[in-house]
């Protein structure tokens, strides 16, 4: 197997896409989502109640997936070896040759950010999956599948019906006609900041979680192939479970 080995003077955040490991921008993130909740629009500001928690709720969901994206393309930075099996499991991982040639000489810490440029974090079976086959965990269980789920119900009605209850939606959430009217095509979402806090407490929690089973996973992975990491590599294979301390 041709082994892709960190510049000697590679530092250990640049495994990590963008300089900082993901899941301390996503305990930023979701900080961020909760205050732009809690924002009123003033008398001046022609905008409607709420709006800022719709658009915050938006966000989460698009920045966990991120999270989940930046967080597996440094775990196969750090070591590379884990797409041995992945292959063994059956997953075909392409490169574009022209890829390889474009980050040749920086390829060792992107390696993992082009591996996983196509690969779909956007639900728990995808997410679940994917880990699966990396390193043998599945991150979701099945109760935080389900409201994983809920959410990224939640979210595809506000960005792709306009907040608007569909009969998709109504479906899966079994909402019921009322006597006399309909709520769908008339009733929305409403989406408040306590929401959004809830949301991201889950989201920050399902983060954590992934973060800590991956590191253990990684670790282990390590062991059993008896594989020696190089310095940088170490270094930043400890901070794939670092998170932000709450200030509370």
């Amino acid at each position: 197997m041709v082994m892709i080995k960190a510049k000697g003077d590679t530092n250990w955040l640049d495994f990590y896409p963008g300089g900082v490991p993901a899941g301390i921008v996503f305990d930023g993130q979701v900080k961020d989502a909760c205050e732009l909740a809690d924002m009123r629009p003033g008398d001046e500001d022609d905008l409607r109640s709420g709006v800022g928690a719709e658009y915050a709720f938006i966000g989460l969901i698009a920045h966990f997936e991120g999270f989940c994206k930046n967080h597996t393309a440094s775990i196969i930075n750090i070591c590379p070896q884990l797409i041995r099996s992945l292959a063994d499991r059956g997953r075909d991982i392409k490169l574009r040759p022209v890829d390889i040639l474009d980050y040749a000489e920086n390829l060792s810490t992107q390696f993992g950010s082009l591996v996983i440029e196509k690969i779909d974090f956007g639900t728990a079976n995808t997410i679940n999956g994917f880990y699966q086959d990396l390193l043998g965990i599945t991150p979701l269980s099945k109760r935080e599948s389900s409201r994983f789920h809920a959410l990224l119900e939640d979210r595809h009605l506000i960005v792709h019906h306009g907040n608007i209850l569909a009969p998709s939606y109504a479906s899966e959430r079994f909402i019921r006609r009322e006597q006399g009217r309909s709520r769908i095509f008339v009733d929305s979402l409403e989406v408040t900041p306590d929401t959004v806090r809830a949301a991201g407490k889950f989201l920050h929690d399902l983060s954590v979680k992934l973060r800590i089973g991956s590191q253990q996973a990684l670790t282990a992975f390590v062991k059993k192939n008896n594989l020696r990491l190089q310095k940088s590599n170490s270094k930043a294979a400890k901070s794939l479970g670092d998170i932000v301390p709450d200030e509370n």
